[in-house]
């Protein structure tokens, strides 16, 4: 009887056994997809602001290429001090840019990859042979709004 009432409980022991296993088991694989789900959120995050840095330093290589080939009066002529430009799309050239006077709207959408950014350049003049080129970027990261500054002095030479 005794050998009998020792499998009984040896049964009952693996039972535990393999409960106990299948729990470690599960909280195992619950942190590992939550490691996973978090990787991923973050390189889509990090996908998002470098694309955002693409696009500014997109924006101020026009302004750069257009201080370049234009003399100080013909690139500077165009801008007004304390203004704010939406650059959805480069304009052909800063002699153009006034058409896009004005913060970037909703339908002002900037797109990249499979992301929707808003880009906006504000322009100030510090004297009158120097001024200040400031693209901000503008996209939301699920919930959150995120943005990215990147700004230029230009000077009369």
């Amino acid at each position: 009887m005794s050998v009998m009432n020792s499998r009984r409980l040896q049964t009952g022991s693996t039972l535990i056994e393999i409960l106990v296993a299948v729990t470690i088991i599960a909280l195992v694989l619950t942190a590992v997809s939550a490691m996973i789900f978090m990787s991923i959120k973050l390189a889509d995050s990090n996908e998002k602001q470098q694309l955002a840095l693409q696009k500014a330093e997109e924006a101020l290589e026009f302004f750069r290429k257009e201080r370049a080939i234009w003399s100080w009066t013909a690139f500077s002529t165009p801008l007004v001090d304390l203004s704010t430009y939406c650059m959805s799309s480069l304009p052909e050239s800063v002699a153009s840019i006034s058409a896009q006077l004005g913060e970037c709207g909703d339908e002002d959408v900037l797109e990249a990859a499979r992301y929707s950014f808003k880009r906006q350049a504000t322009v100030t003049f510090e004297s009158a042979n120097r001024l200040n080129v400031e693209i901000e970027m503008l996209w939301t990261d699920g919930t959150k709004a995120k943005n990215l500054v990147l700004d230029q002095q230009f000077e009369n030479y």
